[in-house]
């Protein structure tokens, strides 16, 4: 593994522990929403599969352009945000 592919990952362990520790920190109400928002958000996502595809094609499609681990990563991000995200901030 390069050394910009294990700072990559390392990054995204280190996002996933944080979140699942934000997760666990919120009040019991909170985490329901955020669960409940993301159930919607997937079903939404399966209602329009073949758009959904094509928003992931392009994303990996850029994702493969990208040379640098981190840009990447900020690909993924977006994808994610475009996907899941909503007007609320769950975990940030």
């Amino acid at each position: 593994m390069s050394k910009g592919n294990t700072i990559g990952a390392i990054i995204l362990g280190v996002a996933a522990g944080v979140a699942l520790l934000k997760f666990f920190s919120m009040p019991e109400d909170e985490r329901q929403e955020f669960i409940s928002h993301i159930k919607n958000k997937a079903h939404d996502l399966l209602d329009d599969a073949e758009g959904t595809v094509e928003k992931v094609k392009q994303h990996f499609a850029e994702i493969d352009n990208k040379q640098q681990p981190v840009d990447k990563l900020f690909v993924i991000k977006r994808m994610l945000t475009d996907m899941f995200g909503s007007e609320k901030r769950y975990l940030i």
